[in-house]
């Protein structure tokens, strides 16, 4: 993909990005081995790649550099995003026992929730924990994981569906 003449366009770039199945698998495998992103997370951040570099409008003159950067970033944007997630998981986690309920139980349908929500999928848990751990009406709800507003509501129920599967004997 390296190229010695006149530099490229962004937008050319990713046309061979997109076509060229080395370099995929290579950041691929790095996603994996570096960061320990799963799969399906690694070739989502892939395909994001792709889309901002045909949003890009200017000239590289080391592709497979460029390429490798803004995939890295995205890589490290993911991995802040899941902390972000995990850290309001904990915080919930520490609101207090409710007075009737002893400390044992709670710890063990704490432990029983985060079980049943690990079952659903990472764009499930993010919508579930903006609109009901972090408060956020359904519009904030829809620009915080770029959704469109009048999905957000279908697809809160069809998150909240999986969970109550989960939790059926």
């Amino acid at each position: 993909m390296e190229h010695d003449s006149s530099p490229l366009t962004s937008r050319e770039i990713a046309e061979t990005f997109l076509q060229e199945g080395e370099q995929r698998s290579r950041l691929f495998a790095y996603a994996r081995s570096h960061f320990g992103i799963d799969s399906s997370a690694a070739e989502d951040l892939l395909q994001e790649t792709a889309i901002e570099l045909m949003r890009q409008r200017s000239l590289v003159r080391s592709p497979s550099g460029f390429v490798f950067h803004v995939f890295h970033t995205r890589c490290c944007r993911y991995l802040q995003t899941l902390r972000a997630e995990q850290r309001t998981i904990a915080w919930s986690d520490r609101s207090e026992v409710s007075a009737g309920e002893p400390q044992a139980e709670s710890v063990d349908r704490r432990i029983a929730l985060r079980e049943i929500f690990e079952t659903v999928s990472s764009s499930c848990r993010r919508i579930l924990l903006a609109y009901y751990v972090e408060g956020k009406s359904l519009r904030e709800t829809a620009q915080a994981i770029a959704l469109p507003y009048s999905g957000v509501w279908n697809t809160i129920n069809r998150c909240l569906r999986r969970l109550r599967s989960c939790l059926e004997p």
